[in-house]
């Protein structure tokens, strides 16, 4: 999804001919031409041929109110006076068969301007940035620890002793905010990164970095998967407002085709120049926390490895399991430089994981947590006691044993102390990810879990061989 921040703004839709896939014998083709909005009356105008009397139509993936259809006009419900300046794709669809289906980039005037992406800078390509001035306008986000946050009498409080008490406090909005600048920050560096490394290349190729984007990003575009449509479907979720996978598919693949497989190029090819053009070293360092060393963690690895990586698992969560499976391969690969250290951070509201998670401790009180984690990840089923039980079987534990631990509720409250380290790091979701202390951002769509850690271990590598030097 688009990811922009709802705000009450004025609208004026800028319009791109989209182009429609070839047509059998016989049909006539849908084709948009233009979408214009109507802010004050909430509605979207679409024009083109070829719609049918039933169109479905989405913008960003979210399905709009039909009010009106002819062959060549929609008028659909749109929130166009709520929505912000950016860049949004549309599609209308009267099936899934070719030619039935059409998409374009609807870009709000301004967008770019805005901090939105546009059609060009989707594929890599577009205007060059507008040059950037100096100036210190405007607040500094942190100040210095030195300075004077008050004075009592002869008494001086610090910015420094204000974070002391704000991180005693409320140790986990202090992370977060922290988190939420360095990521701002980290983006709008990369953003610089690569604009730079663009224009290095393209003046050394006597280009212009839109002619240069315009012939290095096309030919590194792939087609995205059926696997990668249906994933892209469930992520929609409740956003698909109960429209089906067959309704949604032209969307969806729009979507994928327009803005994800774009962006993958755009990021590979980067990626091809940080190898080969000018050196790019991105410094900016991550906010840590100090990991606490608690009963309940159950390790992997030695304690001297110079790479932790930290794991909130929940047992009844379908992304832990998939992103568990690749531990192995990250033990086999890295060996004793990585260190897997699990924490439980299953949903205060759901009693069925928070069981799993007590008789995961059970079972690590026998010392065999990780053969019954592997167990009980092995085989996605229903976690009721039956399942429990069967997974302690297969983990060799002593059953009868484990069976008086679940029953007694002897690991209890460590879950609930568990559950409040947790928050104590500024974390709420499974899976969640320290490295080093450090939070792993989000995995980038469709990359494999291993390759996903193997990027975050290399990089903590990499910084581990720069402080030692």
């Amino acid at each position: 999804m688009s990811g922009k921040v709802a705000g009450a703004v004025a609208l004026a839709l800028g319009m791109v001919v989209g182009t429609a896939s070839a047509q059998p014998a016989g049909t006539s083709p849908l084709v948009l031409r233009s979408a214009r909005p109507a802010p004050q009356a909430g509605t979207l105008t679409i024009a083109g041929a070829g719609f049918g009397r039933t169109p479905f139509v989405t913008l960003d993936l979210v399905p709009l109110a039909v009010r009106s259809a002819t062959d060549d006009e929609i008028v659909a419900a749109a929130p166009v006076s709520l929505m912000p300046p950016g860049d949004y794709v549309l599609t209308v669809s009267r099936g899934s068969g070719a030619g039935e289906h059409a998409s374009l980039d609807v870009a709000l005037h301004g967008g770019a301007a805005a901090g939105g992406s546009t059609p060009a800078t989707r594929s890599g390509a577009g205007p060059a940035p507008a040059a950037r001035t100096g100036g210190t306008d405007g607040p500094r986000l942190a100040a210095d620890p030195d300075a004077v946050a008050a004075r009592v009498g002869n008494r001086v409080i610090t910015v420094a002793e204000v974070d002391r008490e704000w991180r005693r406090q409320d140790p986990g909005g202090f992370v977060a905010l922290a988190r939420e600048i360095h990521d701002t920050r980290w983006r709008f560096t990369d953003t610089l990164v690569a604009e730079a490394l663009i224009a290095h290349e393209a003046d050394a190729q006597g280009l212009t970095p839109e002619a240069l984007l315009e012939r290095e990003i096309p030919p590194r575009i792939v087609e995205m998967p059926e696997s990668a449509v249906r994933s892209l479907y469930a992520d929609v979720g409740t956003a698909a407002r109960g429209a089906s996978y067959e309704q949604m598919e032209p969307a969806l693949r729009a979507w994928l085709e327009r803005v994800t497989a774009r962006e993958l190029a755009r990021m590979n090819y980067l990626e091809e120049l940080t190898a080969v053009s000018i050196n790019a070293e991105l410094a900016l360092d991550a906010p840590r926390v100090a990991v606490e060393r608690t009963p309940q963690d159950a390790r992997l690895g030695p304690q001297t490895a110079p790479v932790e990586l930290v794991v909130f698992g929940d047992f009844q969560n379908a992304d832990y399991g998939r992103f568990t499976a690749a531990f192995g391969r990250v033990r086999e690969t890295y060996g004793d430089r990585v260190r897997i250290v699990f924490k439980h951070l299953p949903p205060p509201d759901r009693p069925a994981a928070i069981q799993a998670a007590q008789a995961a401790q059970c079972a690590n009180l026998q010392e065999r947590f990780w053969p019954f984690h592997d167990a009980l990840l092995s085989r996605p089923a229903v976690l009721d006691a039956f399942r429990l039980r069967q997974a302690a079987g297969e983990a060799g534990l002593d059953v009868d044993r484990f069976d008086a631990c679940v029953a007694g509720g002897a690991t209890h409250r460590t879950i609930l102390d568990a559950l409040e380290e947790a928050i104590r790091y500024g974390l709420h979701a499974s899976p969640s990810f320290l490295v080093n202390g450090r939070l792993a951002p989000e995995p980038p769509p469709f990359l494999p879990p291993f390759e996903f850690f193997t990027r975050l271990i290399e990089e903590e590598l990499l910084q581990v061989s720069r402080r030692g030097r």
